[in-house]
This record gives C-alpha cells, structure tokens and sequence, in this order.
C-alpha cells in the first residue's frame, strides 16, 4: 500500500490539475459543444458542457502508470480501455444526438473489455452468500456498468449533483479499499476523488460548466467498476457499492418506469427525475443537490455498516428513505399544485 503521504500527494495533484484543466476546457467549451445541438438533458446552460475531458485526462494520464507500477497490468489496462471508450462515445453524444439503441449497444461493447476479467461471481446477502454462474455474472456486470454509466449522464443536469456524489463514493471506496489493502482501488477512488473536487469547484451554484456526456458516462463506468474491482476482498462489497449509488438507481429506475408504463421508453427524455420535479416546485438547485447529497451520505453509511457486518437493516433503510422520498415530493406535488409544464 503508497504511503499516506504520497496518497494525498495523488490527491493534490488530482485535484489542482483537474481545476486547471476544466478552467482551460471552459474557454473552448462552446465552440466544441454548440449549444443548438438536440439533447434531451435540461442544463441551465447547455452550451457550457465537455467539462468531463479535463476530468478524463486525469485520471487515466495519472492511473496508467501509477496502477502499472502497484498492480498486474491486467485490470489497469482493461479499466483504461473500456473507460477511453466510454468517454468516447458519450463524446459523440455530446457532439451529434446519437440513437439510443446505438449508444447503448456501443456502451456494452466496451464494457465487454473489461467485465469479463471481473464479473460479479458471489452476492454477500444478510444470512447467505448467492453464488453466481459466471455467464450470470457477467450478463449482471454488464448490466451494472452500462446501466450506472447512462444514469450518471442524467444526473448532471444540476448544479454540483454528480460531482459532489462522486466525491463522496470516491471517498468511501478510498477508504474501504485501503482498510481493506487494495492499492489499486485506492489510488483510483482517490483519482476520481481529486478530479471530482477539481472540477467541482466549476460546477457548484451557479454552474460555469457541465461534465458533458463525456465525463458523466466515465465517471459512471468508473464508480461501477470500483465494487467489481474490490469484491475479492469481501462478497458484500457488491451490495455496498450499489448502496452506496441508490439514490440515483432509485431516481433513475422510477423515471425509466414511469416511462415504461406510459408507453414512452424509447424516448425516454428524463424530464421527470425526482430532483427536477422537485426544481419545478420551486427549489433552488442549491437546496436540491444538498438534499440529495445528505441523502446519500446518510446512504453510504448504511453501506459501510453492510460491508462490516451484512446488517438486513441497512437495506431496509436505504429503501425506506427512497420511498420516503418519492412520497414527500407527491405530496408536495398535490398541495402546491405548481402550474403545468408548457
């Protein structure tokens, strides 16, 4: 395991190039990502997006020769490969609208690349462990990576939502993978840490710029891969990531099949996420994004309870508190009757 004091070095550096690297991509930003571009995400200011590119460069520029240097080439390369393409193609997404079947075909492509060196062989339940066949597993991982990297690229449409949450999963896997002696988790989680915080400091209220499909897809790949890439060390690490990212599968997954039993799953125009309902009864995006972050801290404890001790009852708060959430805002939806989307 680095010693602490280069871990922060990382950190530091992280997160000052990542600063500088947004506070350069910010002045070309319009010009690369014309803001007439067709796009079903509802950024205040959709012009100002490709943010992700400096994040991007960051990580897999410092992750390459650091994860080469703690770890067996395999997985470092495999993680870079597949996280390239995926930032890839959520860079044509930004450029030109790409159909759906498309992008998401092109998504499990890559992913391909990297989930078969790791799939999800064992689930860590509360009373038994489920092992899983290794074609299961890897239809499952697939699953998990495609479907976390599209529901990130939803997320960012709001002032510090997807960087302050990738802040904090960053930090809750730096800290479990060092407990846990994973040298190359850590150093990952923590990459994704300080390019997260360098780039949220451009993206806090009021947003300079956005991730961009670009950063939103990687960042997305990247927190997926993280559990898979720790689930040798404990087989509920798998439960604990997918906690640790439920509130935005929650959010996600009602949207998705609100839109499912509307008949309208091909479109799928994520206008109706929770936090933007929300935004539309009158909240500033600032009290959003804090509401949810809390949320989610409250949510990552419960997954570093699970992780020790494979508490049922982690679970059943987790899901409590996101049904209590979708009930809040009905109600709030009922008694303030906000007047009806034009």
């Amino acid at each position: 395991m680095p010693d602490p004091f280069v871990l922060l070095l990382i950190f530091v550096v992280a997160t000052v190039l990542s600063w500088g690297g947004v506070r350069l991509t910010r002045r070309y930003a319009v010009q690369v990502f014309p803001s007439n571009i067709p796009t079903v995400k509802l950024e205040p200011a959709a012009g100002q997006r490709g943010g992700g590119l400096a994040m991007l460069a960051v990580i897999l520029l410092m992750f390459m020769p650091l994860g080469l240097w703690i770890s067996d080439p395999g997985p470092v390369v495999r993680f870079a490969l597949t996280g390239a393409m995926m930032a890839m193609i959520g860079f044509f997404e930004d450029l030109r609208s790409m159909p759906r079947p498309l992008r998401i075909s092109a998504q499990v492509v890559a992913a391909l690349i990297f989930v078969p060196g790791v799939p999800i062989t064992v689930i860590g339940l509360p009373r038994y462990e489920l092992m899983l066949p290794y074609e299961i597993g890897v239809i499952a991982s697939l699953i998990w990576v495609v479907g976390l990297s599209t529901i990130y690229t939803y997320m960012d449409n709001i002032d510090g939502l997807a960087a302050g949450h990738a802040v904090l999963v960053g930090l809750l896997w730096t800290y479990i993978s060092y407990v846990e002696g994973n040298p190359l988790v850590t150093v990952l989680s923590l990459l994704i840490v300080g390019a997260s915080l360098g780039f949220l400091f451009h993206n806090l209220s009021p947003a300079h710029i956005f991730m961009g499909e670009v950063g939103s897809s990687f960042i997305g790949f990247s927190l997926a891969a993280l559990p898979l890439l720790m689930q040798d060390r404990s087989p509920r690490l798998i439960v604990s990531g997918m906690m640790f990212v439920a509130l935005f599968v929650f959010d996600a997954a009602l949207t998705f099949t609100i839109y499912i039993v509307r008949g309208k799953y091909i479109f799928y125009p994520d206008r109706s996420h929770l936090y933007q309902r929300i935004l539309r009864l009158g909240d500033p995006p600032i009290r959003v994004t804090i509401l949810y972050l809390l949320i989610s801290v409250g949510f990552g404890v419960a997954g570093l309870i699970y992780w020790r001790d494979a508490a049922w009852i982690s679970l059943v708060v987790v899901g409590l508190a996101c049904l209590t959430l979708f009930f809040w805002i009905k109600r709030r939806e009922r008694v303030e009757q906000p007047a009806p989307e034009q």
